[in-house]
């Protein structure tokens, strides 16, 4: 019924909308409804429905028929929502848009490559119902009303219509690039990379062992090492005797190795005697930079008997009395939760709302999907709006 304008319409350029709609009615049923919805807005826009009964009839019966489609689809985002319709419509406009095109550039131009052509211009056309063309969209209209007239007017013509498609300019890439010049300096050194010296850059990293540090002869207990053959294993079971004799298992260096230098000479630890040997002091400095040394139990008995109780001692400097005044952080986040508790007390959280909520931001997410940033902020705000949010 809606392929047939009736005469009075016909001035409207409603025709290949109807025809298109009528074409992809059990196909495509959310363009043929898009389409006559295109044709009813023509109509009234231009006052052409009062143009005597048939143009009457005809707008009502379109109108009824739209009302019906969208009862029995009411699930139908493309049908119901302004925002997945435009996105569905100009989608399948460019796919049929595509079709052709790829007819032309495989010089495979048929008389269904400018009925497709035609058919795309009407669906880019279509996009008009939810507003001005955009300029890409209006350049691809004119581009297949344009090749569908050319082919057409060749096969009328009993020519072949693809000798007369645009000509194809090879890309860059396909482009046999320039022989190299094998004088030229920056091609020896391409060529000749692989003869190079190693650099800095190419060289591998060298895994050789660095030599162990010397140590005097007076701290034989110092070595960070036991030997070249255990130098890559520094698990703590290779020295479970030694081990037993050590503070913490020789897993970190002992206390009284670094409170000696900071207490005062009253304090009777026990390494007053390692405290001869002035070579003595760096193994704290070197096991501080070298994570193995942890792993590495001292042998020296004096540094087992020592008591860990030690450590108490240290109250009694003056300087450490004024870390007590930390506490004052918790006041801080006394004071946090009363805005929040506020806040979330203003938020609707029921069902319609949060479905709401639900609704309008998944249409925020398709806007987003075709750059239509305005409509997706409004949707956002509208979402936010149905969960209590300002």
């Amino acid at each position: 019924m809606t392929s047939k304008v009736p005469a009075g319409l016909k001035a409207a350029d409603i025709a290949r909308f109807a025809a298109r709609a009528a074409q992809l009615e059990k196909f495509k049923p959310v363009i043929s409804y898009w389409s006559e919805y295109y044709i009813v807005n023509q109509i009234i826009a231009k006052g052409l429905h009062t143009a005597d009964e048939e143009c009457m009839q005809y707008t009502t019966a379109l109108m009824d028929k739209l009302e019906q489609t969208k009862a029995q689809n009411p699930d139908n985002d493309a049908i119901h929502d302004d925002v997945a319709a435009k996105a569905y419509v100009e989608q399948f406009a460019l796919d049929t848009f595509q079709r052709a095109d790829n007819a032309v550039r495989a010089n495979k131009a048929s008389a269904q490559t400018a009925d497709t052509f035609r058919a795309a211009a009407t669906f880019l056309d279509l996009m008009a119902v939810w507003g001005p063309l955009d300029p890409e969209l209006a350049a691809k209209s004119k581009f297949a009303k344009y090749h569908a007239l050319r082919i057409a007017k060749a096969l009328k013509a009993g020519e072949d219509p693809n000798l007369s498609n645009p000509v194809q300019e090879p890309s860059p890439a396909t482009e046999s690039a320039p022989a190299l010049d094998p004088n030229d300096p920056d091609v020896q050194r391409i060529n000749g990379a692989s003869s190079m010296q190693p650099t800095v850059e190419t060289a591998p990293p060298s895994f050789a062992p660095s030599p162990a540090p010397v140590s005097p002869a007076g701290a034989p207990s110092v070595p960070a090492f036991p030997g070249e053959s255990a130098r890559g294993d520094v698990s703590p079971l290779e020295s479970t005797e030694d081990r037993k004799n050590s503070v913490g298992g020789g897993y970190f260096p002992t206390v009284p190795t670094f409170t000696s230098e900071n207490t005062a000479p009253s304090m009777p630890t026990a390494p007053e005697q390692p405290m001869e040997d002035a070579p003595s002091a760096p193994p704290p400095d070197d096991g501080q930079h070298n994570p193995a040394s942890f792993y590495q139990a001292p042998p020296s008995p004096p540094v087992a008997t020592a008591p860990a109780p030690q450590i108490p001692p240290l109250s009694t400097i003056p300087s450490v009395p004024a870390m007590p005044p930390q506490p004052i952080a918790p006041i801080a986040n006394t004071n946090l939760p009363p805005p929040t508790a506020g806040g979330a007390q203003d938020y609707r959280t029921d069902d319609e709302s949060v479905m709401q909520a639900q609704k309008h931001a998944k249409w925020a997410i398709s806007a987003l999907n075709f750059e239509d940033v305005p409509t997706a902020v409004k949707e956002l705000r509208i979402a936010l709006e149905a969960l209590g949010a300002r």
